[in-house]
Order: structure tokens, then C-alpha cells, then sequence
């Protein structure tokens, strides 16, 4: 059998280019003058584009939503008012502390009822043997017990 010599594709990615502070500030003010001078010549933004026929836009009303753009580029994100993010980030931690603490009880009262019902269990299995005429199972530890009890292990109390 014979294997083939294995081959990978390099990885190449484009740099991202962040522009200087100072070519920010340049920018900005490229930008103000141009917004000044559409403001100047009375020009109206164009119409935003219209949904093809059929489809339902549902869009979060404007003052819902406020948008920043990325610096470097010219991607527009989306982030939800304060109220909104802070309802959600109390909502998630409420329901966190909800869950951790419901598992902490649990685990608690499961441990109890372990403790409670482990004697009564064993009990009742032990007197089931008996009805059927069997010798009652043992325990792992004891098996432990009765596989190494008489061994010895030399060298262990030696100074």
C-alpha cells in the first residue's frame, strides 16, 4: 500500500488598513464640508429602496435602533437603545442566578434523599435475596476488601 504525498492550500488573507488619526480627522471634515454643501444646494437624499412586491419589511422603528460606523471601514452597524440592551442583560442574569441556584438546591435535596433512602433501599434488597434463596450481593468495597485484604506490601514501612 502506498500513500499519496499530502498537499494543503497556504492561507493568504487581505490586511486590513486602519487609517491615521490624523487621516480620520481629514476625513471627518471631507465629510462635514461635503454634508455642508448638499445642505448649501437644497439637493434631498434619494428614496430608500423599495421591497420587491410580495415582501414584508419588518424593520425596527428608527428611533428603536441606532447605528455607528466601523472605524476603517464604511460598515454600518446596528445596536439596539439602552433600555433595550440593559433589559436583556438584566433579564440573562436573573435567569442565570435562577438556574444556578436551582441546581445548588437539587443537588442538596438529591444528597438527602441519597442519605435517606440508601439504607432502606439496601434493606430491602437484602431481605429480596433472602425470599429467593440467594446470598445478598456485595458491595464493591467489600469485594475490594476480600481481594486485597491479605496482601501484603513490602517495603511500605520501612525507614
Amino acid at each position: 500500500m502506498t500513500l499519496q504525498v499530502p498537499s494543503a492550500e497556504v492561507p493568504s488573507y487581505r490586511p486590513l488598513v486602519m487609517p491615521s488619526a490624523a487621516q480620520m480627522r481629514q476625513m471627518a471634515a471631507e465629510e462635514q464640508a461635503a454634508q455642508e454643501r448638499k445642505k448649501e444646494s437644497g439637493k434631498e437624499k434619494p428614496a430608500p429602496p423599495q421591497a420587491p412586491v410580495g415582501t414584508k419589511l419588518d424593520l425596527a422603528p428608527p428611533n428603536e435602533i441606532t447605528t455607528f460606523t466601523l472605524p476603517g471601514t464604511s460598515i454600518d452597524v446596528p445596536v439596539p437603545r439602552a433600555e433595550i440592551v440593559s433589559t436583556a442583560v438584566i433579564t440573562a442574569g436573573a435567569s442565570s442566578v435562577a438556574a444556578v441556584a436551582g441546581t445548588l438546591a437539587a443537588g442538596q435535596i438529591l444528597q438527602y434523599l441519597q442519605k435517606v433512602l440508601k439504607p432502606v433501599m439496601t434493606k430491602g434488597l437484602k431481605s429480596l435475596a433472602k425470599l429467593r434463596g440467594k446470598p445478598p450481593a456485595e458491595s464493591d468495597a467489600k469485594q475490594k476488601w476480600r481481594r486485597y485484604a491479605r496482601t501484603t506490601h513490602a517495603g511500605r514501612n520501612r525507614v
